[in-house]
């Protein structure tokens, strides 16, 4: 499709202070349309052991970061060719924005609750905290929930059901995605998931070395949008520099060697 949505993004974390504390970076390119952004955020998160046997932890999590939104708005096909709102217009706006979670997590589940993106700027320049009467194109609050757990299907194979819940306050409908995960000899990974009323997501990666994963996904759209699109594709690679001993980080990210 002309105008077709492209996105990038890299991320870099670690833990420090014996792994009660973690820091993040991450990069972000999207492009749709006449309009593109480039996104940076640094992240901070305090983790917590909780439990009798401290085999939970509790993390509190900040983000802050910057995003640079460009519209070439003069690239738009409009029916009167000297509208003034398009011709020669090129936006070019650099927009701050913070945002806050918590996350739980042991060998067997994980839940989580934030919202990325506290700040409702609007595209106009102007900003506002927890807006929801914006009549012109902004960056809207997103409450998102997330959870899942780990079942044992015998030595050899688990199963990751999770979902992904996401709330919008104004003039957007509520995103709801169930994700089914098998994870074989603790190596190979094949998924499926379906996003409510939108696309069914297929996913399958492999653990090529214990530091290095290899993943390929492929969404299906099922919204009146399948008429003008056969599906996107999407690559991960995922390389961790320091990696330990064997352990679970979390299930959201399982890790059995």
């Amino acid at each position: 499709m002309p105008g077709q949505p492209q996105i990038a993004s890299v991320a870099v974390h670690s833990p420090l202070a014996k792994d009660r504390v973690g820091l993040g970076l991450i990069y972000t390119f999207d492009k749709i349309g006449v309009t593109q952004t480039n996104s940076i955020d640094a992240s901070f998160a305090y983790r917590l052991p909780v439990g009798k046997k401290k085999n939970i932890k509790l993390c509190f999590g900040l983000s802050a970061g910057v995003m640079n939104y460009i519209a070439n708005l003069s690239g738009v096909q409009t029916t009167d060719a000297s509208d003034p709102n398009f011709v020669g217009n090129t936006q070019n706006r650099w927009l701050p924005n913070v945002g806050f979670g918590f996350y739980a997590y042991s060998d067997k589940f994980f839940a989580g609750i934030s919202v990325p993106r506290i700040l409702a700027n609007k595209l106009d320049g102007d900003y506002s905290v927890f807006s929801t009467s914006f009549n012109v194109a902004g960056q809207y609050h997103h409450l998102l929930l997330t959870g899942g757990y780990v079942y044992n299907l015998g030595e050899k194979v688990k199963f990751v059901p999770s979902m992904l819940f996401k709330y919008v306050p104004v003039n957007s409908p509520v995103s709801f995605a169930f994700n089914a995960t098998f994870i074989f000899v603790d190596r190979f990974w094949l998924g499926a998931a379906y996003r409510l009323s939108d696309s069914c997501n297929f996913m399958a990666a492999v653990n090529v070395v214990p530091q290095l994963k290899i993943g390929y996904g492929y969404d299906l759209a099922v919204s009146p949008l399948n008429k003008f699109t056969s599906g996107t594709h999407e690559v991960m690679l995922s390389f961790d520099a320091l990696f330990k001993h064997s352990q679970i980080v979390s299930p959201r990210h399982v890790k059995y060697f």
